[in-house]
């Protein structure tokens, strides 16, 4: 029951915010709209439902008196072949920061395997 209860409460909301954009424009306009119109309206400005993320990891980092944010999202890809070709022309991989910042976590992840190889007399004895 609850469950159903959080959908109606989510339906509501979302009307709310329909209604203020009607409230928003001239009284005149609103009256020629159809329903259909009005719900063409709403479909079209409604925040995009995202899905779970199997895979949500959110980090901020300070750094150099600022702060800095990472996220990882993983999950299974539904996006359609024509928006992954458009997103990879808009968000290329190969750019400097990208670069740098693989080249950082990999020389971080060999020199935690060199101290831990080094330290390895000190857990198992000579």
């Amino acid at each position: 029951m609850p469950e159903a209860q959080g959908v109606m409460e989510k339906a509501m909301v979302e009307a709310i915010k329909a209604e203020t954009v009607f409230d928003r424009m001239p009284p005149w306009i609103v009256d020629t709209l159809t329903p259909e119109q009005k719900e063409a309206i709403y479909l079209a400005i409604r925040p995009p439902e995202w899905k779970f993320h199997p895979i949500n990891i959110r980090l901020s980092v300070p750094f150099v008196r600022r702060r800095y944010y990472l996220t990882l999202v993983g999950g299974e890809d539904s996006r359609s072949v024509a928006r992954r070709q458009h997103d990879r022309h808009r968000y290329p991989l190969r750019t400097a920061a990208n670069v740098l910042f693989i080249a950082a976590v990999g020389a971080s992840v060999y020199m935690a395997a060199l101290i831990l190889i080094g330290m390895q007399g000190t857990f198992f004895g000579p």
